[in-house]
């Protein structure tokens, strides 16, 4: 009787663990979502700060942000221990980081379109903030789809989009008020 090999048993959790994520994710991915247009609007909830990370615009937008770092935790990991990129695994995960930034920026704006054209002074600096963020995820997230179909990605330049992606959603989780997540978990 052969003995089992040590290595397999983390190995064979870790791959339970992401497959357990994708299922979930899956499934909530085909839950309907409402659109921006047909949520409901709380304009009373909306005065001020704690009535803005209150409302389901922003709470929507954070949970993609999210699933968008979950995703990016998977693929670094991924090639960060294996030192190669499994294109079985980072061109799905790449594509759902993509739908969940899209679905991210859309709540995002409709949650500007509610606070209107005249958002007060404390708050301008934070949308500054964020728009910036959202830019620098969109434009790691797009050179990492690059990355990732081109013939042979590069694993190192995968990693590193991945990383600048964490750091943005970790630099989001900030402004919202949270803890920084730890952008290595």
């Amino acid at each position: 009787m052969k003995t089992p090999k040590h290595w397999m048993i983390p190995a064979a959790a870790g791959l339970l663990a992401l497959l357990m994520s994708g299922v979930t994710t899956i499934g909530m991915a085909q839950a309907p979502t409402p659109t921006p247009a047909k949520m409901p609007q709380h304009e009373e909830g909306m005065k001020g700060m704690q009535g803005m990370m209150e409302g389901p615009h922003h709470v929507l937008a954070m949970a993609y942000r999210d699933n968008l770092a979950t995703f990016a935790r998977a693929l670094q990991a991924q090639v960060t221990q294996s030192k190669t990129v499994n294109l079985d695994l980072a061109r799905p995960a790449v594509a759902e980081m993509r739908r969940s930034f899209d679905q991210m920026k859309q709540h995002h704006q409709a949650q500007m379109t509610m606070m209107g054209n005249q958002p007060k002074p404390a708050m301008a600096g934070m949308m500054q903030q964020m728009d910036t963020h959202l830019a620098a995820l969109n434009d790691h997230l797009t050179a990492l789809e690059s990355e990732v179909n081109a013939g042979t990605p590069d694993p190192k330049k995968v990693a590193e989009h991945a990383t600048e992606i964490l750091k943005q959603c970790a630099g989001m989780s900030e402004m919202s008020g949270k803890d920084k997540p730890d952008p290595m978990k």
